[in-house]
């Protein structure tokens, strides 16, 4: 998992990141100083910003790095508190699951209706499948944490 979790973020990290970061400056240079707008240039630009953020999840997800409020975690201390740790993982892939199910059903939709960007030819149901797999290998990390919780410290 956590090969293919370094995959994925370095296909973002590498190639989508650069890539936004120079259409964001060709399109500001052709916009304000030649005053020729790329019209396609935000629909791109979101699609990819949708990439970066969503490739990140499952890696977040894996190093345990969501941002969490954690006002109930000193309550439960030693097999409690391992408990308490293990239901919030588990919490958080049924949520990461929920969206991965809802997600992929919009991805069928677009796939059939043939939804695309409005400036440019270029199809959602790609990126709703990504956004899927992000989501699913997001709550695999989860669910590997909450096995991984309750057999610490036997």
């Amino acid at each position: 998992m956590q090969r293919i979790v370094d995959f994925l973020e370095g296909w973002v990290a590498y190639l989508l990141l650069p890539g936004l970061a120079l259409l964001v400056g060709a399109d500001v240079v052709l916009r304000y100083v030649l005053n020729l707008p790329l019209r396609w240039g935000n629909d791109v630009k979101e699609l990819l910003l949708l990439l970066v953020v969503v490739g990140a999840l499952p890696g977040v997800s894996l190093a345990d790095q969501h941002i969490r409020v954690g006002l109930l975690d000193r309550l439960f201390r030693n097999r409690a508190g391992r408990v308490w740790i293990a239901l919030r993982h588990l919490l958080t892939g049924m949520v990461a699951v929920a969206i991965a199910y809802a997600v992929l059903l919009m991805a069928l939709d677009m796939y059939r209706y043939g939804d695309r960007a409005e400036m440019i030819a270029i199809s959602f149901w790609p990126f709703a499948a990504f956004v899927t797999l992000a989501a699913a290998l997001s709550a695999l990390a989860e669910f590997v944490r909450a096995v991984r919780a309750l057999k610490e410290n036997r």
